[in-house]
């Protein structure tokens, strides 16, 4: 009974140390709060308080407001029947970011359509955050955030998604994986009406020590 209580207090404590600094970054672009509001928004995170999700989609966008800011160059590679490289603006990289950006991960939302579950995987040594899809009704099957816990800060290490949905006759499953300060990837399996299923991966990499991934 302890330990659990003990694994629940940890996991909290996580989960207000990430939004705390997500919330210390979008200060830097958002006016300053009223009172009122930073009342209100100290009242909903108190370590008395069971919290279960992660702000998923806050975590992407301040990585992506860390590229802007610091990248040097942003190298995107496809591989299906053959294998191109390139390097590509902010404006590309932006736009190839909102496959991330989804709707259902706004925080209303989040809590509305997903279930929630964590434990400890100790073979990574990470914990890990699993979201699934409550209905079939969101094209988001399952969200997984991956965090390395340490005596000093506890730090996201990547975001992975699971979708599924139908682009015209074609049904289309894509696995979508963001890796924390390093680079994402996309991988799309598109299972055509006739034929053989086709597969391709589309990387973006803004750590020069990730290049060669």
């Amino acid at each position: 009974m302890a330990i659990t209580y003990f694994y629940r207090m940890k996991l909290n404590l996580i989960i207000l140390a990430i939004c705390s600094c997500v919330a210390i970054w979008s200060c830097k672009e958002k006016p300053a709060q009223t009172p009122a509001e930073t009342t209100a928004a100290d009242s909903s995170a108190t370590p008395n308080k069971e919290i279960s999700y992660l702000p998923v989609g806050d975590l992407i966008r301040e990585d992506i407001r860390r590229v802007d800011s610091f990248a040097a160059g942003i190298l995107y590679k496809k591989e299906s029947t053959k294998i191109d490289s390139s390097y590509i603006n902010l404006e590309t990289f932006k736009k190839m970011t909102a496959q991330f950006l989804l709707p259902e991960l706004d925080s209303s939302r989040f809590q509305e359509l997903f279930g929630h579950e964590s434990f400890m995987d100790e073979t990574t040594e990470m914990i890990n955050f699993i979201y699934p899809a409550k209905d079939t009704g969101t094209s988001l099957r399952k969200v997984v955030v991956y965090i390395r816990p340490s005596l000093n800060v506890d730090k996201v290490n990547r975001i992975y998604m699971e979708k599924e949905f139908r682009d015209g006759n074609d049904f289309v499953q894509q696995k979508l994986t963001w890796v924390i300060e390093k680079y994402f990837y996309i991988l799309t399996i598109r299972h055509p009406q006739k034929g053989e299923p086709v597969t391709s991966i589309e990387k973006v990499i803004w750590d020069p020590q990730s290049y060669a991934y």
